[in-house]
């Protein structure tokens, strides 16, 4: 009975060190699983962090790109805002508002000037297009751009169109029947 006793005695200490040794073996698991967990939430902070950073940085040159080409034409109390609304699952929607003497208007919903329309939509496809394409083709074709922009505003037009240009680093080519804006280019072609 004693050898019986001694040899459970025996199993179980050896059931006990195997135990120690799966105990030890998953707490070092557990601690390295650990030390991954914290090395993902810093690269995610980092990766949160500078998509923030980036957003800030692109929303401001929209901003200051299209609102420099409603001043030029319109004057200074024109400014273009763009602003991001986050649903629950942190998608982010962009919207983009026309900003007259500091009232918010949403081009799709609210009347505002056709000519601001166009002068916005121009500027903001330009700044879109150089930021959709590191290295963008230098010439852009565009058809009847500012057919709402009334004639008093064309030479502004113009002004801001080589301004934007020159900003962009683009050459445009701009189809029209407006023969004010014709008489303001640099070269023309009749067909």
């Amino acid at each position: 009975m004693i050898n019986d006793l001694h040899k459970v005695l025996i199993e179980a200490e050896a059931e006990l060190s195997l135990a120690l040794k799966a105990y030890s073996f998953n707490k070092i698991a557990i601690a390295k699983e650990k030390k991954w967990i914290e090395l993902e939430q810093m690269a995610k902070a980092v990766v949160i962090k500078v998509g923030e950073e980036t957003q800030k940085e692109i929303k401001q040159y929209i901003e200051d790109s299209v609102t420099f080409a409603l001043q030029t034409v319109y004057g200074s109390a024109y400014h273009f805002v763009v602003q991001f609304k986050y649903d629950k699952r942190d998608q982010a929607e962009v919207k983009f508002f026309l900003s007259r003497n500091g009232k918010l208007y949403e081009p799709r919903k609210d009347t505002i000037s056709g000519g601001a329309t166009d002068v916005c939509a121009f500027s903001l496809r330009m700044v879109l297009y150089t930021l959709e394409d590191p290295d963008p083709s230098p010439v852009l074709i565009l058809d009847e751009p500012f057919k709402n922009v009334s004639k008093g505003y064309i030479p502004f037009v113009s002004e801001m169109v080589k301004e934007l240009a020159n900003m962009l680093e683009l050459q445009l080519i701009i189809s029209t029947h407006t023969d004010e804006i014709i008489e303001l280019a640099d070269n023309i072609i009749y067909l």
